[in-house]
């Protein structure tokens, strides 16, 4: 592998965009998760008493963790996308130097 500067530089546009949705992601999953054990406590049972708020109460949260899903997994395409990239213009630096 050719030790220049740019096979240093990791810090590129999609690479930060993949770490920014991975924190978003597990932040808005775990939001979800203890939004849900919250609701199922005694202490939750007087914030969602009408059964009207119940549904959308539980839709809300399926739609956080799906979105929350979503966020993780491109995130993680991004990441790995990305230093696949790199590695593939390092490999070719290194074959016609």
């Amino acid at each position: 592998m050719i030790e220049t500067q740019e096979t240093f530089n990791f810090t590129t546009m999609p690479f930060i965009s993949g770490i920014l949705a991975l924190i978003f992601g597990a932040f808005i999953f775990i939001f979800a998760i203890w939004r849900k054990n919250k609701r199922r406590k005694l202490t939750g049972i007087n914030g969602f008493t009408c059964a009207d708020r119940m549904v959308n109460t539980r839709s809300t949260e399926k739609l956080l963790q799906f979105l929350a899903l979503v966020l993780l997994i491109s995130g993680f395409m991004l990441i790995t996308f990305e230093a696949m990239r790199i590695e593939d213009k390092v490999m070719t630096e290194e074959t016609t130097s």
